[in-house]
């Protein structure tokens, strides 16, 4: 940008709660900012404030629509404080010049931490543990061996390269399955990389099958009763990916039968999951609350991301983790 040429000033609409020294940070910057958190779970409210002038929106893309932007004609740039967009990433939107940016790189360790913990989990396994205690019962425990056992990742980025850097860390043989198979570097930590028109191999491999894949058509309810039944009796499953990735009912059908050993679940098709839900119930699964991407210093990886990215905006600059809107990611 030539140094005459004026820089163009940020003005946030911000939809989430936000800590005060980064709100402070992006004033610093000559930001205009307006808060209105939108609390997840809670009624989306219209605007209090004239946002007509924001040509920024910072929101979570996991559930909204920007159905706002019929008060601010003016957004160009909407930074997601989620890596999914299920709710965002809809037809008007597709269509329309407004950039997507996402926290992708974000969370991948934490994730990758909490994928570790939930494989060390089920092979030594804790969910029998933790009810034998409650219950005060001195019982043997199923116990599977991590070293020379292969994990299997599904959709594999930025995540399952973290998850697979711990994995050698246990010896265990790691399987990268994805899109774009070609694309990689020599120094890979995974022993092999596949397409997925290899899936149905990855998945009868698999000792600890992790699901690590975007929400998008493609994904939609891919792993069913057919796939499930790949998988060897004694194999766990592991999904820190998107709910809707597994037909729900065929999952539980099979870890009720087991014919699979337990699984791991942290995203569901319904959030929170409803206290009736059966899972809740059965003995061989660990449920977490869609939290594997939480770690303390999450909120200021983001911040950081969000800060570059308005420098890079007021400078007509390429942003950062741009998503590719008809691809989903």
């Amino acid at each position: 940008m030539h140094p005459l040429v004026s820089k163009k000033r940020p003005k946030i609409y911000i939809r989430k709660t936000i800590p005060q020294n980064y709100l402070d940070k992006m004033m610093e910057l000559g930001a205009e900012l307006i808060m209105e958190p939108w609390q997840y779970g809670d009624l989306e409210q219209p605007p209090k404030h004239d946002i007509s002038h924001c040509n920024i929106v910072l929101t979570l893309g996991l559930h909204d629509t920007l159905a706002i932007t019929q008060f601010a004609p003016k957004v160009e740039w909407v930074q997601s404080l989620s890596v999914g967009l299920e709710a965002l990433l809809h037809k008007d939107v597709i269509e329309s010049p407004i950039t997507i940016t996402n926290t992708k790189g974000c969370t991948s360790v934490p994730i990758a931490e909490h994928t570790i913990a939930m494989i060390s989990g089920l092979a030594r396994g804790i969910p029998f543990m933790i009810r034998n205690q409650l219950k005060k019962a001195w019982e043997p425990t199923p116990i599977t061996d991590l070293t020379k056992s292969t994990v299997g990742i599904i959709g594999y980025g930025e995540i399952g390269k973290e998850i697979a850097k711990r994995c050698k860390a246990f010896n265990m043989s790691v399987i990268g399955c994805k899109k774009r198979p070609e694309i990689q570097k020599s120094d890979d930590p995974a022993d092999f990389i596949v397409g997925l028109d290899e899936l149905d191999t990855v998945i009868k491999k698999a000792d600890f099958l992790i699901l690590a894949l975007p929400s998008t058509k493609e994904t939609f309810h891919l792993v069913n009763k057919k796939k499930l039944e790949m998988m060897k009796k004694s194999s766990f499953l592991i999904n820190i990916g998107r709910g809707n990735i597994i037909v729900e009912k065929d999952l539980i059908t099979v870890l009720k039968e087991k014919r699979i050993a337990g699984a791991a679940l942290d995203v569901f098709d319904i959030e929170p999951l409803p206290k009736h839900h059966e899972l809740w119930d059965l003995d061989n699964v660990i449920i977490s609350p869609h939290n594997a991407y939480y770690s303390p210093n999450t909120m200021d990886s983001y911040m950081e991301l969000f800060l570059e990215n308005i420098k890079r905006f007021m400078n007509g600059h390429e942003l950062l983790n741009v998503v590719d809107k008809r691809m989903g990611y």
